[in-house]
């Protein structure tokens, strides 16, 4: 495949409109990978995590000082819980305890920044009534001016066909929030099968599907930086004692024991690495593909992750300016 000088990709939809945000996540600890004059009207410091208790725990306490950040920059504190449906049925229920405390610290933390992001992944369908309560009620317990925004899962048509009662409407969340971020990523994930992180094909299914429920306005497609790998075969497992047996017989070996420790054994099989990996030609494909009709920006996942000289190559005529 030929090598597009980079430049050239993100200026290749001469037609295409300016996205009035560029969002982009900072890892707490991360500061130091921050990129001076980087394009961004938007940083979502990543992230403040609710505890088994329902406070907040870890995070930014304040926007950081970032040396370099465009003069405007919006901070947004990140709001996650751990992927877990029976800790997330369990802060959101309105008959305990938990989900008052959560919408207390938030507004608490929040204070310093100038909006909040909410990034609760494991909602389980049955939950998806309170999970819409619980956003709406972090909504009206901002105080006024605050930006409030949503992650959102990748979502497209023939999933919600198959999925009706999935916890993440878009259309609902879209009257509530400020800003809905599509997390259009993850198309192959970790324990899955290999693959890309998000193919054209597949973001181009997503972004119909968003610009059919979520007002444009408020419209913001997540971008994958990342790329992930896979292993074939994977050979960690739990084993029972009779394949244990087989395994030392097959492969001519043999373990070493003691009464404390038990047994132990060791040996050497190859295996395949496969890497799939976003390339400037690939993110330049996505932001043509989320400037191609007029919606709020886009938002990178996250600083430190991308290609080199990625946001130099950003080009200024698709970013709008801060609003």
């Amino acid at each position: 495949m030929p090598i597009v000088p980079t430049a050239l990709l993100f200026a290749a939809s001469a037609a295409a409109a300016p996205l009035p945000e560029t969002w982009a996540y900072l890892m707490k600890g991360e500061e130091r990978l921050f990129p001076a004059g980087a394009p961004f009207t938007d940083i979502a410091c990543f992230s403040a995590s609710v505890d088994g208790d329902g406070h907040l725990a870890g995070g930014h306490a304040a926007p950081p000082p970032l040396a370099g950040a465009r003069p405007g920059t919006r901070y947004h504190l990140v709001v996650t819980i751990p992927w877990n449906t029976t800790l997330a049925h369990i802060y959101l229920d309105p008959s305990l305890p938990f989900r008052n405390r959560i919408i207390a610290d938030i507004v608490e933390r929040s204070a310093r920044f100038d909006g909040v992001q909410l990034d609760f992944e494991s909602i389980a369908k049955e939950d998806g009534t309170a999970y819409l309560n619980f956003l709406a009620a972090v909504r009206k317990a901002l105080p006024r001016g605050k930006r409030f925004s949503v992650a959102v899962m990748a979502r497209w048509e023939e999933h919600k066909l198959k999925n009706p009662q999935d916890a993440f409407d878009y259309p609902f969340i879209g009257m509530i929030a400020d800003r809905v971020v599509v997390m259009a990523y993850d198309e192959h994930f970790s324990g899955g099968v290999a693959g890309p992180i998000a193919s054209l094909p597949w973001c181009r299914e997503i972004y119909r599907y968003a610009l059919k429920t979520i007002p444009r306005e408020k419209l913001v497609m997540g971008v994958p930086l990342y790329g992930r790998g896979w292993q074939s075969p994977s050979l960690a497992k739990a084993y029972k004692n009779r394949e244990v047996v087989d395994e030392l017989l097959s492969k001519g070996i043999r373990s070493a024991w003691d009464r404390e420790a038990g047994g132990a054994y060791s040996f050497t099989e190859t295996v395949t690495v496969q890497v799939h990996y976003e390339t400037t030609q690939s993110l330049g494909a996505k932001l043509d593909l989320y400037s191609s009709e007029p919606i709020q920006g886009v938002a990178f996942w996250r600083i430190g992750q991308e290609p080199d000289g990625f946001w130099r190559q950003l080009n200024p005529a698709r970013q709008g300016g801060t609003r």
